[in-house]
């Protein structure tokens, strides 16, 4: 995967909460949209690296998301894998 990959899927996964949850304030929704946003200009070079080890979306997925939404679950775990190819310098 590069770049321009990850940042589409990103794209994709903001636009997900936004169509699953929209104008929600439930702080699971307001926290992972903060993270994708961060994860995003991480990959834009609008940010620094320092913080992807406090990248948490993956437990919103699993005990939050999972429980109602499959499809927005599944798109976290594909953004968590991209965080973590982004911490071994793969992306």
């Amino acid at each position: 995967m590069n770049k321009k990959e990850a940042i589409e899927l990103i794209d994709e996964a903001i636009t997900m909460s936004f169509k699953y949850y929209p104008d929600d304030d439930w702080q699971p929704v307001v926290s992972t949209r903060m993270q994708l946003n961060y994860i995003k200009s991480v990959l834009e070079n609008k940010n620094d690296r320092n913080r992807l080890e406090e990248i948490n979306i993956g437990l919103y997925a699993v005990r939050e998301f999972e429980v109602v939404n499959d499809n927005f679950a599944d798109m976290i775990y594909k953004v968590c894998n991209i965080v973590e190819l982004m911490k071994r310098n793969k992306i």
